[in-house]
């Protein structure tokens, strides 16, 4: 009887223990799926309008500059859509393909920059490459996002 008792016991403390980190992954918010960007994009996973949001914020940019770059972000987050629901390459094949994208989509976008603008940019993505631990998350040149 102590013994079921006892069994009883450490099972309730089990389910104690996990139940609050079950509810930590329900609290958690749902992606996003109308953004301009997702988790594995070189942008560390903001979604949506916070893209463009944190651009114009750390940029400085223009209404004419904010307008242009939107679309060069949706199109990227078009191809990297893509990529990930793409049953047939291999993962090097589209961490590859990418990393071109983002490439593409910062070279267009640098394009677009003042040179004070560029240097912010090209500032914006080395931090990235470090907290990734390289370039495009860890592998592969650098983007030419420099002034």
């Amino acid at each position: 009887m102590k013994r079921n008792h006892i069994l009883t016991i450490i099972a309730c403390g089990a389910g104690l223990a996990l139940s609050p980190s079950l509810h930590a992954q329900d609290a958690a918010p749902a992606p996003s799926t109308t953004g301009t960007d997702s988790g594995g994009h070189q942008w560390g996973g903001h979604r949506g309008g916070e893209t463009i949001e944190r651009l114009t914020t750390e940029l400085s940019l223009t209404p004419d500059q904010q307008a242009k770059i939107k679309p060069i972000l949706d199109q990227m987050h078009s191809d990297m859509q893509s990529l990930r629901s793409d049953t047939t390459a291999t993962q090097e094949d589209k961490m590859t393909k990418m990393k071109a994208a983002r490439d593409k989509a910062n070279g267009e976008i640098n394009d677009l920059l003042t040179a004070d603008q560029q240097t912010k940019f090209a500032a914006m993505i080395a931090k990235m490459h470090n907290r990734r631990g390289g370039p495009g998350g860890g592998g592969g040149a650098a983007p030419a996002a420099t002034p």
